[in-house]
């Protein structure tokens, strides 16, 4: 059986809301070590990002005091539906137009999907290459000596979702796919 997108997701993601301060939207982007804040309404539906280029510009320019969220949110992103096969979603990676995705169902954010999804995606399937690391992996520090460390699969998977997709999320792209029939 294939996999949807919402298979292969992350479910790790930061969010926030239009009315939130810049400065403390920083501070949250910070504390977490994200790229980017996922902007998200009073329903949890999904409204576009804020990233950490758009802070850092604000923060040079000295526009965080006083300003919102919403005066910074990216809705040119890319939206998938839960239920597409990952099949349809790899040309998107593997042509360069997308390096990330935002999976929702019904307007709501679920999760996001990267490149390094769909490559471990690929791994697993074509080079039986497993996603949890058996073997330890040597880390350089800042004094430039090796310490090992062990790694394991921190992206946690999400059941399949067996709802209709939806038409429209944001005002960038969304991409949406029959329903799944059932097993």
């Amino acid at each position: 059986m294939q996999k949807t997108v919402a298979q292969l997701m992350s479910v790790e993601f930061v969010t926030v809301t239009a009315r939130m301060s810049l400065a403390d939207a920083l501070i949250l982007l910070l504390e977490t070590d994200a790229m980017e804040l996922c902007v998200v309404d009073s329903h949890d539906h999904f409204e576009g990002i804020v990233t950490d280029f758009d802070l850092l510009k604000s923060q040079v320019h000295g526009q965080l005091t006083g300003q919102c969220v919403g005066s910074l949110i990216s809705r040119a992103v890319m939206v998938l539906s839960a239920d597409m096969l990952i099949d349809l979603a790899i040309p998107m990676f593997r042509d360069g137009s997308c390096s990330r995705a935002y999976v929702c169902r019904d307007g709501r954010l679920l999760g996001r999907l990267s490149r390094t999804n769909v490559l471990r995606h690929l791994a697993e399937s074509e080079l039986n290459v497993s996603s949890k690391v058996s073997h330890p992996v040597r880390v350089a520090t800042s004094a430039g000596l090796l310490s090992p460390i062990h790694t394991h699969e921190a992206t946690p998977r999400a059941p399949q979702f067996m709802t209709p997709p939806p038409t429209s999320v944001l005002g960038g792209i969304c991409v949406t796919t029959p329903r799944l029939s059932s097993r």
